[in-house]
């Protein structure tokens, strides 16, 4: 199948003054359509600078970041805005929600700007939470929020859902609701997922593992993936 992403010997530096400091080391990674991949590493693994890198956050210093006949490496900041605007989907381990809004509202910020959204409210059906739109973040638990950044993630109807340790900042039995939604939504929905974990048992939910240290993917192996049900978290 082809490569909906690929990463071609990726490396980068970051320079504070007159020291450079390597975060990842000629990585080479396909993200195939349709798949939940899981990157695994311990944290200063180069982890994040990998999903950044992904989602047009940020630039390699070399290598080639492939999205169809496009070379994100090289794009000009208006097509990593747009590449980002309509292509992916971000989830983060602390929400980022807008305290300010309402649970729906923050979905429909989404909306407003996508190419070809779902509504606000299918969305936030998706992730159960149909009848708590009217809630403000500070009046929903931390699992709730989640869904509500993974409704918001689902409504600008990306081809890649980019997921940033979405269980870090919960507990046990919230981070395994959270996992079955994400497995949901790459099975029911055809979403391509690429979730970064530092937890061996979370990763089990993805048909393949590409697993980082010292900024080096040093192996990548494909699973029958685990319900995240039965996970032992």
């Amino acid at each position: 199948m082809k490569p909906l992403l690929r990463l071609l010997e990726v490396s980068k530096i970051y320079r504070m003054g007159e020291v450079e400091v390597p975060a990842l080391r000629q990585a080479s990674l396909d993200v195939v359509e349709g798949e939940f991949l899981v990157i695994l590493g311990q944290s200063g693994s180069g982890k994040s600078t990998l999903l950044n890198l992904l989602g047009g956050m940020d630039r390699p210093t070399s290598g080639q970041v492939l999205f169809g006949d496009q070379d994100l490496a090289r794009a000009n900041d208006r097509t990593l805005t747009l590449y980002r605007r309509y292509q992916i989907g971000f989830v983060f381990q602390f929400f980022n929600l807008v305290p300010t809004l309402t649970a729906l509202e923050n979905v429909e910020v989404v909306v407003e700007i996508a190419r070809q959204p779902m509504k606000a409210q299918e969305a936030m059906r998706l992730v159960g939470l149909e009848q708590r739109g009217h809630h403000f973040p500070s009046q929903m638990s931390g699992g709730q929020q989640q869904r509500v950044a993974i409704a918001r993630a689902l409504a600008g109807n990306p081809r890649l859902l980019l997921c940033d340790e979405p269980t870090g900042n919960l507990d046990t039995e919230t981070s395994r609701q959270i996992l079955e939604l994400l497995q949901d939504v790459n099975q029911r929905l055809g979403k391509t997922v690429v979730m970064i974990t530092h937890n061996l048992e979370s990763a089990r939910i993805g048909h393949r593992v590409a697993e980082l240290k010292d900024g080096a993917i040093t192996s990548v192996r494909s699973q029958v993936p685990a319900a995240a049900a039965g996970l032992a978290l």
